[in-house]
């Protein structure tokens, strides 16, 4: 079928350029007019966004590791506010990722190691606005809104560590010690013991290896504080 006998169009943004172009031939053969977004690394999402909106595809194929600020999930969500459908084609497999996915407004959640009739078979589906795959979507939001909550209850008692000290677990975390923070910091060593007394009253431990393990095993990071709580 020729492009100009195509009924639907896709848009494929993947940063992986021989299985974008695989892909492309695959749904062009489906009869699914597919352009490849361009990515150079340098594109802003909204840009690419708008280059998308500009094309109005009957759906967009996307990877989630591309080099776009906040990565494929924000693409993914800012997408699918233009109203346009999207068929996530992933290799990541967590459960709370692709549970993420689809509560940004994704359509489906698809592994790159399925069999790449069945990839083009879902996202053909798609185009035609069919709900797919509803016994898996309704199954990952489920779980993934379990994984969530428990993820942040791990985390809620770092919610009460101030700004200050949560950048000095964040530097004992890196191997500093408090010497080393008060000279990076450019207090006193006592403000710093201070700071950490602090630290491992309000996680109920005992010893600074104690909260590092502690961090680790909750997943923390200086960054996780940055991320919203999961909606109730």
């Amino acid at each position: 079928m020729s492009r100009s006998e195509a009924r639907y169009r896709a848009v494929v943004i993947d940063d992986h350029p021989l299985l974008a172009a695989g892909l492309r031939i695959e749904l062009e053969r489906a009869g699914i007019e597919t352009e490849l977004a361009p990515l150079s690394g340098g594109e802003a999402t909204s840009e690419i966004v708008a280059w998308i909106v500009e094309r109005s595809p009957d759906v967009v194929v996307a990877d989630l590791g591309l080099p776009l600020e906040g990565g494929g999930l924000a693409l993914v969500e800012a997408v699918a506010e233009q109203g346009v459908r999207v068929a996530v084609l992933t290799g990541e497999t967590g459960v709370e990722l692709w549970a993420d996915c689809l509560s940004r407004g994704a359509k489906v959640v698809l592994s790159k190691v399925e069999p790449l009739p069945d990839i083009i078979d879902t996202v053909l589906r798609v185009c035609v606005g069919e709900a797919v795959r509803p016994q898996q979507r309704a199954q990952l939001l489920i779980e993934g809104q379990r994984l969530s909550g428990e993820r942040w209850a791990r985390l809620a008692p770092f919610a009460a560590l101030s700004t200050r000290e949560r950048q000095v677990l964040a530097g004992l975390i890196a191997g500093y010690g408090p010497a080393q923070l008060a000279d990076r910091d450019y207090v006193s060593v006592q403000t710093v013991r201070s700071q950490i007394k602090s630290v491992l009253r309000k996680l109920g431990v005992r010893s600074q290896l104690e909260a590092v393990g502690r961090a680790h095993a909750a997943g923390w990071s200086h960054e996780v504080d940055d991320q919203p709580a999961p909606s109730r």
